[in-house]
C-alpha cells in the first residue's frame, strides 16, 4: 500500500520534532507558562503573564497568587517514558505531556513596610515608598497529562493542536484536594497548550501545499496527515 494512501501526501511530525517546537516556543514565550496576580508579576512582559488578584470581602487589594510551569515535553504512541498507574499504558491515538507546576499564595500578615523592609511608621517619614511584604506560600507538585492532537481553523487557517483529556498529579494527598487540584490545573493546561499551534502552511512540498484530507493520526511516536495538493 502506497505511503500516502488514497490521497496526494503524506506528512508527520516526530515527537522529538514536537518536544522540540514546545522547547522553542516556550523559551521564546516564557510568559505562555508564567502567571501571577500584581504581587508576583508587576507587569506582562514576554517573561510572565500578570493577571488579576483573587478578590474576597475583608481582603485588601485581593489575594495574590502566581502559577508556574516547567516546560512540557511530549511522548507519542506507544508510550516509552514511564507513566503513573493511573494513564498507564497509554492509548492509541493518544499523546503523554510530562511537567511540574509550582504554585503560590501570598499569606503575609499584611503588614506594610518601607523599602528597606522595616516596619512601617508613617509620622517618621510619610514621603518614603511603602509595600506590602510578599510572604509566600507555594508547593510543587508533578503533572502527567493524556491529549489528543486535532486539527483547528482560525482566520489565519488551520492548524494541529494537542488538546488535553486527562491529568493525574504524582504524591499529592488527601484524594479530595487532589480532585479539586488536578480540576483546576486540567483547564490551565488546556489553555496554555491552546497557544500552540502548527500551522498546516508550514507542511509544504516545493510549491505545493498540503490540503488537509485525512488525521491528524497518532501513531509510530508521531503525528501524521494526509492531504492533497
Amino acid at each position: 500500500m502506497s505511503l500516502t494512501q488514497a490521497h496526494d501526501v503524506f506528512a508527520a511530525i516526530h515527537e522529538n520534532g514536537l518536544d522540540d517546537l514546545l522547547r522553542r516556543f516556550f523559551s521564546a514565550r516564557p510568559k505562555y507558562l508564567n502567571y501571577g496576580s500584581p504581587g508576583f508579576v508587576a507587569a506582562t512582559t514576554v517573561s510572565a503573564t500578570q493577571m488579576p488578584a483573587i478578590q474576597f470581602p475583608g481582603v485588601p487589594g485581593g489575594i495574590d497568587w502566581s502559577v508556574r510551569f516547567e516546560r512540557p515535553r511530549v511522548d507519542a504512541h506507544p508510550q516509552s517514558a514511564g507513566l503513573p498507574p493511573e494513564l498507564d499504558p497509554l492509548g492509541p491515538q493518544r499523546v503523554s505531556i510530562h511537567t511540574a507546576v509550582q504554585i503560590c499564595v501570598e499569606c503575609s500578615s499584611g503588614e506594610r513596610r518601607d523599602d528597606h523592609g522595616e516596619p512601617d511608621r508613617p509620622n517618621d517619614n510619610p514621603d518614603r515608598p511603602i509595600g506590602k511584604v510578599l510572604r509566600p506560600t507555594c508547593f510543587i507538585v508533578e503533572v502527567f497529562a493524556i491529549a489528543h492532537a486535532e486539527r483547528s481553523s482560525s482566520p489565519t487557517g488551520d492548524a494541529l493542536r494537542l488538546v488535553v483529556d486527562a491529568i493525574e498529579l504524582v504524591d499529592l494527598e488527601p484524594n479530595g484536594l487532589e480532585s479539586v487540584i488536578e480540576c483546576l490545573l486540567l483547564q490551565i493546561l488546556r489553555a496554555v497548550l491552546a497557544s500552540v499551534r502548527l500551522p498546516l502552511t508550514a507542511l509544504r512540498a516545493g510549491a505545493f501545499e498540503l490540503v488537509p484530507a485525512a488525521g491528524p493520526f497518532i501513531e509510530d511516536d508521531q503525528i501524521e496527515m494526509f492531504g492533497d495538493v
